[in-house]
């Protein structure tokens, strides 16, 4: 007689990739939006309050507390794509010695991270251009920028290891509270008179909870989360993976972040603060485009591990389409409005202008999608040749740069910045059909000039048409937001994509129980 066979207690649930996709996405969204949602009542209080050349320092300020990370080897970044890659093959001990290895590693450049923030605090009332009085005020402000860096790298481990694991969404709507209420509280200090200085003690405790927040929810639902016994080998292993991921971030912080010192150097901050708020609606939009990429990059990861190419290709076709589609629709929307928008948000006078507001835009939509195929590439955890292209791009940026800036200001810096990053897009491009193994015929065309022609052609319509819709009224903005939202978004669905795009995104769209949790 047979025996009845028992399901085996070990079995896993089968990980619904796209259900977990969309979730993570939502709450990637969510904490976005409400970030959004705040700066956009914060920000006008602290430009009123700290008037427009200390507002240009301010970013600037923002922008060089990132080159302290050139001290940082991202071992908390390699954690989460080994974690992604092997949580399905791998035993628990194995994922908590690269816990161990990844925490031992984060605690050796703390001390350089501490050195290069003092360095970069030191000199930031230089590089600034600010008058002598606010030396003091200015370094303060920007040490206390550094801490909060240093305390992000500190819980860096436990976000790493709830993203590698596909869990991002068990913390849905907390960052946001959070943030929200740090938002209240940037209001409150400014009110005081704190100015600077209070607004980045506010972004330390901000960071801390935010770090705690992050350690209660990777106890509370991993549960083979803890440190592990690791080995020399490993943490060399480690240290090796981590010290490109190192040199990614400093190619990257001479191409996608400079861009605000530069110009504060060139043309002074007050140029900065034009150029800053000019692009709010632009990289708000970008950012929600990320936060759906990033929640879908873990189940990629996993895929990578698997070795399931086809899948992986599949994935990524379907990103670049649902991107093109929503980012056009949106860059037209965002050049026929932007300049009535920031008169009502900020006032009169803060707008760079109209072919500003266009390169703003294209480079909006160029840098979207080189950071799709960046998260793609990083969770192969080979970046080797994407660090060189970054660094050669981020120099011939900054070479050409310079002198753009100098001639022809911020249309100049966007030239130089598309001019750039061009460079890096082809490039990545020709990785990923190798790792992602497209084929030969796959590989003879690396922009799509269908699409192309189709995006730039709608952009540049919205910037003639935006000449004459340079005063309109909050009522009229909301009126006419719909449409100058959805009239480009069906012309690039039928004109800019092919049928067989059409269906496979329609496809991804029907999977999704919008409704379910998991």
């Amino acid at each position: 007689m047979e025996k009845d066979v028992l399901p085996s207690p070990t079995l896993k649930k089968k990980e619904n990739l796209k259900q977990r996709a969309y979730l993570n996405s939502i709450t990637s969204i969510l904490d976005f939006a409400v970030t959004q949602l705040t700066g956009f009542i914060v920000s006008p209080f602290i430009v009123s309050s700290l008037g427009s050349s200390m507002y240009g320092i301010w970013q600037m300020l923002g922008q060089m507390t990132g080159y302290a990370k050139i001290a940082d080897t991202r071992a908390t970044q390699v954690l989460k794509w080994t974690i992604a890659k092997k949580k399905d093959v791998a035993d628990e001990e194995e994922l908590r010695s690269d816990v161990t290895s990844a925490f031992l590693i984060t605690l050796f450049i703390i001390p350089l991270v501490l050195i290069a923030g003092g360095i970069v605090s030191w000199y930031a009332p230089l590089i600034t251009k600010a008058e002598p009085q606010y030396y003091n005020l200015i370094r303060i402000t920007c040490s206390l920028l550094m801490l909060s860096l240093v305390i992000t790298k500190l819980f860096d481990l436990y976000e790493s290891v709830l993203r590698g694991m596909n869990l991002s969404f068990k913390r849905m709507g907390l960052r946001a509270a959070i943030v929200a209420l740090g938002g209240g509280l940037k209001v409150m200090v400014l009110t005081l008179g704190y100015g600077l200085i209070g607004l980045s003690a506010v972004q330390v405790l901000l960071t801390l909870v935010i770090g705690i927040t992050y350690y209660l929810v990777v106890r509370k639902h991993i549960s083979w989360f803890g440190f592990g016994r690791t080995n020399l080998s490993k943490i060399r292993s480690f240290s090796k993976v981590s010290g490109w991921y190192l040199a990614d971030t400093g190619a990257n912080l001479l191409l996608s972040n400079s861009d605000k010192i530069l110009l504060g150097i060139v043309a002074g901050p007050v140029v900065v603060t034009y150029y800053t708020l000019t692009q709010f609606l632009p990289f708000a939009f970008q950012g929600l485009m990320n936060r759906v990429v990033m929640g879908i990059i873990p189940g990629v990861g996993k895929l990578l591990g698997l070795e399931e190419f086809a899948k992986v290709r599949k994935v990524t076709n379907n990103i670049n389409s649902l991107t093109s589609l929503l980012i056009t629709a949106a860059g037209v929307a965002i050049i026929m409005l932007n300049q009535s928008f920031l008169k009502i948000w900020v006032g009169e006078g803060l707008f760079a202008g109209t072919t500003a507001n266009l390169l703003i835009m294209v480079m909006i939509v160029q840098d979207t999608f080189i950071k799709n195929d960046s998260y793609i590439i990083s969770a192969t955890l080979d970046l080797k040749h994407k660090v060189m292209l970054t660094l050669f791009s981020g120099l011939s940026f900054l070479l050409i740069g310079y002198f753009m800036t100098d001639k022809f200001g911020i249309s100049g810096l966007c030239l130089s910045m598309i001019a750039g990053k061009l460079i890096l897009y082809v490039g990545q491009q020709k990785i990923l059909y190798q790792k992602l193994r497209y084929g030969s015929e796959a590989g003879t065309s690396f922009i799509k000039l269908r699409p192309l022609i189709v995006a730039l052609t709608l952009l540049a319509g919205a910037a003639y048409l935006s000449t004459l819709l340079n005063s309109l009224s909050l009522v009229q903005i909301a009126g006419m937001a719909p449409v100058v939202f959805f009239v480009p978004l069906y012309i690039f669905y039928w004109a800019g994509m092919q049928r067989e795009e059409r269906n496979e995104l329609l496809e991804l769209v029907s999977s999704i129980k919008f409704l379910k949790a998991e």
